[in-house]
């Protein structure tokens, strides 16, 4: 497939999923046997995916995402992206503090015959804790 069709694969996965909520968007756009790398969860790609999103969703409420950037080189694209919303459940071991948040980070996807197969994922977790207020003072 083309930089340009990889793209608009990504897009259309990214909003349905972080956008939409719609989970089914996992299974559609990730092969089986896809791999994930991303900070403190390396493993197969669908569960850890499921994993996150369970987690993230389960704990914010009024999500929006952005597509910040969308570059597309051979059968990889980047996808810079901002991700927002109210803070109303736990989060790993922090409780629902009500803030709302935005979390920003890099996604590097590596597609075949239009599905993600290998995904580097990248996200500013300092930045997230320091918004939720759980960080000792002069760390945020």
């Amino acid at each position: 497939m083309s930089p340009e069709a990889n793209k608009q694969v990504v897009r259309t996965y990214h909003e349905r999923l972080w956008r939409d909520g719609d989970r089914s968007a996992i299974d559609e756009f990730w092969w089986p046997d896809a791999t994930v790398h991303m900070t403190g969860f390396d493993g197969t790609a669908v569960e850890v995916v499921r994993e996150d999103v369970d987690r993230y969703l389960g704990a914010f409420t009024d999500v929006r995402t952005e597509i910040e950037d969308l570059l597309g080189d051979g059968d990889r694209v980047v996808l810079r992206w901002a991700t927002t919303g109210r803070h109303v459940g736990p989060y790993g071991d922090v409780a629902a503090t009500g803030r709302q948040i935005t979390m920003r980070g890099i996604d590097i996807l590596r597609l075949r015959d239009g599905r993600i197969v290998e995904c580097w994922s990248m996200w500013d977790g300092l930045d997230v804790y320091g918004q939720l207020g759980v960080l000792p003072e002069g760390l945020a």
